[in-house]
């Protein structure tokens, strides 16, 4: 019952025949270029920071929160790419998905920073709040001016919307995981 369509085997042949292009690409334009060591140094140096400033105390807390944003930032990044409402003229790795540097490395260190300064209260929704603002309408223009970053059917305001939303789901579940392991041990 073809009705028209390619099947399955027709995908995934167009799928191989992308993925040389991509990767003839990724290794004649953007493997060693300078872009590629400013995504590299982003992929490494912001956990030795973070690894200074966190609150060494709260440090398994931390690291789920952390953990669970960048599980949400690639959940959405693959979503996004593959829906073409961004995508990435460059990569740290060819074979990884999206923005390798910013999903596991810029988004959870930052905001797991914020968290282990202000982890309850005003100053948590307040660092939250001023951490997506600064990201969504300073970090993202910033990779968009570098070019790391296109965006075709996304807002830098959905970009907020994520910050806020992942944010406030990862420390619910933090909070709730925390709850069941006191009331289990």
């Amino acid at each position: 019952m073809n009705q028209g369509y390619p099947s399955y085997e027709q995908v995934q042949q167009t799928k191989e025949i992308l993925q040389n292009i991509a990767y003839q690409h990724w290794i004649s334009d953007e493997f060693l270029s300078w872009k590629w060591w400013l995504l590299l140094v982003l992929a490494i140096v912001p956990w030795f920071i973070w690894w200074k400033l966190v609150d060494k105390k709260r440090l398994p807390q931390i690291l789920i929160y952390g953990m669970l944003l960048a599980m949400m930032a690639i959940v959405l990044d693959s979503i996004g790419t593959e829906l073409l409402w961004w995508s990435y003229p460059d990569k740290l790795i060819q074979t990884m998905p999206p923005l390798l540097p910013a999903d596991l490395t810029l988004v959870p260190t930052l905001f797991m920073l914020v968290y282990s300064f202000f982890p309850t209260g005003r100053g948590y929704f307040n660092g939250m709040l001023g951490m997506s603002l600064f990201s969504a309408f300073v970090g993202e223009p910033l990779f968009i001016w570098l070019d790391f970053y296109r965006l075709h059917e996304w807002h830098l305001v959905y970009s907020l919307f994520f910050y806020l939303s992942s944010n406030a789901i990862a420390r619910w579940l933090v909070d709730r995981i925390y709850e069941v392991s006191k009331k289990a041990a």
